[in-house]
């Protein structure tokens, strides 16, 4: 069954800075479960397995996204019982104004989300070997003026993202 949640989607220039700090990771000797390239986004409500799919889009729908520009920031890390190793972003105000938004309607609708707080982060490196975030982010900048309903799912045993 596929899992669902809310993202921001990045253009390829986008990913591609992105997968170059990856591989100064693995260059740095970082074994984990890297995110493929074409998975690299932003999620900013994570629902799960149970969901009322209609609801979502009309909640969905009712968000106002206010372009904003969204610049890589440094690298941080969850210190989870796994780890995550992630890229901030400058500036994360208008991200987290934008998940709040929508959080806020996915609770009017009684849609279940994550409830973690919410730290605009993208996650690069899952289950890494060690934690090393002293890597310089190359500037990369994007103009986010949409927000995407995902599904995740395991194809062929490959984890694969979409919109839907």
């Amino acid at each position: 069954m596929a899992r669902i949640f809310i993202a921001i989607r990045f253009d390829d220039e986008f990913k591609k800075r992105l997968v170059e700090v990856q591989d100064t990771l693995k260059a740095r000797g970082v074994k984990g479960n890297y995110c493929s390239y074409n998975n690299l986004h932003m999620t900013l409500a994570f629902i799960g397995e149970r969901y009322d799919l209609p609801a979502i889009r009309k909640a969905v729908s009712e968000v106002t996204v206010e372009p904003f520009n969204m610049t890589l920031g440094k690298l941080g890390s969850f210190p989870t019982k796994a780890g995550v190793i992630w890229c901030g972003v400058r500036d994360g105000q208008a991200a987290t104004t934008l998940a709040n938004q929508l959080r806020e309607r996915l609770t009017e609708y009684g849609i279940k989300f994550s409830e973690l707080g919410f730290i605009p982060h993208i996650s690069l490196v899952q289950h890494p070997s060690s934690i090393v975030t002293d890597i310089a982010v190359p500037e990369a900048s994007l103009q986010v003026e949409k927000i995407y309903v995902m599904k995740s799912e395991r194809i062929d045993g490959e984890l694969i993202y979409s919109e839907i």
